[in-house]
């Protein structure tokens, strides 16, 4: 039998309106991309909250209340995962990994890659995969990002390949309450386009990553706005603290991202690319 499972839920108590968490849970296929109308117009214009670079966490920042469910049994969820260490090492959501009995790395026209070990946050949504060999690696920008800076979302938002064009507008704190009961402080981008067209939920491309004009990781997706227009992300320097945390140094081979393809008109000819290369590739968790 095909068809969504149970998923994450999320409300957002403030004036931006519910939003819908990652992964999308779904029976799983090798994702193919499917044919591309030309893409959206752009939406308006969200005005950033400030300028220059953004200034640190604060407790005043807004909060966004999320509710933690626990994953339905016998079931299969989708996410993504990006590449930071082509020796086997992953990044991805804390919530796509949470709860699972069985994850893999899906690669096209191949067997799945088994995932032999997961490290989770304790928090921040964010988790390490580590598998036997990887794939070309992102570098990854620890510096404070700055407002209106351009990002470049990549994953498979409903279990097929998928991207986003968008802008960096602010900051956030999200409040997770349920089985899990947390604080963190994320990012904000306000949609621009996205590849293929859609007005649906984003569910699946959680874990992905937000690549600056540099071809550089500056965010990963943890959620996103389900009256489309707005993702959320943790931040870069949750993936160091993790790393840190297991006393691992990545390898610094790192990819050669296409910059040139890194603008609104061609960002998603990258993301097929980073798919087909399996820098990004989909996550499947199965649970007994």
């Amino acid at each position: 039998m095909r068809g969504f499972l149970s998923f994450l839920f999320l409300a957002i108590v403030i004036y931006i309106g519910e939003a819908s968490k990652d992964p999308d849970a779904k029976y799983p296929k090798v994702a193919v991309r499917p044919g591309q109308p030309a893409p959206l117009p752009p939406l308006p214009d969200m005005k950033a909250e400030g300028e220059g670079r953004l200034e640190p966490p604060s407790s005043r920042d807004p909060i966004i209340e999320i509710e933690d469910e626990v994953k339905s049994g016998r079931s299969q969820f989708t996410g993504t995962a990006f590449s930071i260490d082509d020796r086997g090492l992953w990044v991805t959501a804390r919530h796509v990994t949470h709860g699972c009995n069985q994850l893999m790395l899906l690669r096209p026209h191949r067997r799945a890659l088994k995932v032999e070990a997961v490290s989770e946050h304790s928090r921040a949504d964010v988790a390490i995969l580590q598998t036997e060999g990887g794939y070309d690696a992102f570098p990854v920008n620890y510096e404070v990002p700055e407002y209106n800076q351009e990002g470049f979302h990549f994953g498979f938002p409903r279990g097929e390949p998928g991207d986003v064009y968008s802008n960096l507008i602010g900051r956030r704190t999200i409040k997770t309450t349920g089985i899990r009961k947390n604080k963190e402080p994320v990012l904000v981008w306000a949609e621009k386009i996205r590849v293929p067209n859609s007005n649906e939920s984003l569910g699946g491309i959680s874990g992905g990553p937000i690549l600056n004009d540099n071809g550089e990781v500056v965010g990963i997706h943890v959620a996103g706005s389900v009256r489309r227009g707005r993702s959320f992300s943790s931040l870069p320097r949750t993936i160091n603290q993790l790393l840190d945390q297991n006393y691992v140094k990545i390898n610094s081979n790192n990819l050669n991202v296409d910059v040139a393809k890194l603008n609104e008109a061609d960002f998603s000819r990258l993301g097929d690319e980073l798919r087909s290369n399996l820098s990004v590739a989909q996550v499947i968790c199965r649970t007994n």
